[in-house]
């Protein structure tokens, strides 16, 4: 683990996902993306880190257009497109992959 509490995670790869729910009409949908950690300073408490993500407005503007809440799970690895496509394919999420258009 990165620790829970207190620690810096290193710069490499990393992906991220979102999953949410619209109770009203029983949908749920999902973005995913990649992005990498980087070594600049960041001089705060608890389990830190800085992400580069590219064309980091793109992504913003869905996230919001979308009613997606902004915190995200993250893993130190470059998986992505595997969850956009397990979301997809096998759960039927509709799901916006960032960037797919680069990779």
């Amino acid at each position: 683990t990165f620790g829970a509490m207190k620690g810096r995670t290193p710069a490499g790869p990393v992906s991220f996902a979102r999953i949410t729910t619209d109770d009203r009409i029983g949908e749920i949908r999902a973005y995913a993306g990649e992005g990498r950690f980087t070594d600049d300073p960041l001089d705060t408490f608890g389990c830190r880190a800085v992400v580069e993500v590219p064309r980091l407005q793109q992504l913003l503007r869905y996230v919001c257009r979308n009613g997606f809440e902004h915190h995200v799970a993250m893993s130190a690895s470059n998986c992505a497109g595997i969850l956009a496509e397990a979301f997809e394919n096998y759960l039927g999420w509709e799901t916006y992959l960032h960037n797919a258009d680069i990779e």
